[in-house]
C-alpha cells in the first residue's frame, strides 16, 4: 500500500470515531446522556491513534519531507494543517478537563464537554476532507516514486514503533464506544 493511501484508510477510522461522536451529540441533545467511559475511551483514542500514531506520520514525517523539498512551496499548507491539529488537541484537552463535572451532572461541564465534542467533529471532518482531497493529491504529484519509498520506509519504522496492533486496538476502542451508544 502507498503511503497516502495508507493516510487515507487511517483517516476511514477516525471517521468512524466522529460518527460515534456525533451519535453521543444526538443523544445528548435528547437528554440521554453518554457515560462518563464513552469520554474516556473518546480521549484514549484521540491520544493513541489521531495523535500517537496517525498525526506522528503527517508532521514528523511527511511534512517535513514535503517542506525540505519544496521550500516554502507547500508551508501554508503545511501550517493550517499542523494548526488544525492543534486546535483538535485543544478541543480533547478541554473535554477531559470537562468530565468530573459531567459526571456529576454539573450543566456548565457537560455544555463544554458538548462544545468541544462538536468543535471536534466540524473541525476533523473539514481537516479530513482537506487532506484527503487537497493536500494528499498535491503530495502525491510533487514527491517522485523514490521519495514516495522514502516516505513509506519511514511510516513502516513509525508503525513498528507504535507496535503491530495499533489500528487493530484503536479499532477495538470505535467499536467498543458504538456499542456502548447502542446498549444505552
Amino acid at each position: 500500500m502507498e503511503p497516502l493511501e495508507i493516510l487515507k484508510n487511517e483517516h476511514g477510522l477516525i471517521r468512524q470515531f466522529l460518527e460515534n461522536l456525533e451519535e453521543a451529540l444526538k443523544k445528548l441533545e435528547i437528554e440521554q446522556r453518554p457515560p462518563r467511559e464513552f469520554f474516556d475511551q473518546a480521549i484514549r483514542f484521540v491520544k493513541m491513534f489521531p495523535e500517537g500514531y496517525h498525526h506522528h506520520k503527517e508532521e514528523l514525517v511527511m511534512f517535513v519531507q514535503v517542506a525540505q523539498k519544496h521550500a516554502g512551496e507547500f508551508d501554508g499548507e503545511i501550517e493550517a494543517l499542523r494548526h488544525q491539529h492543534e486546535l483538535a488537541r485543544n478541543y480533547i484537552s478541554e473535554l477531559g478537563l470537562a468530565l468530573n463535572g459531567y459526571e456529576e451532572g454539573a450543566q456548565v461541564q457537560t455544555d463544554k464537554v458538548i462544545e468541544n465534542t462538536a468543535a471536534y467533529v466540524a473541525l476533523m471532518r473539514n481537516h479530513i476532507h482537506k487532506e484527503d482531497h487537497k493536500f494528499f493529491p498535491m503530495v502525491g504529484e510533487a514527491l517522485t516514486p523514490e521519495e514516495m519509498d522514502a516516505l513509506m520506509v519511514e511510516f513502516d519504522k513509525a508503525s513498528e514503533k507504535a507496535g503491530p496492533y495499533a489500528f487493530e486496538e484503536a479499532h477495538k476502542i470505535v467499536v467498543d464506544m458504538g456499542s456502548t451508544l447502542v446498549h444505552m
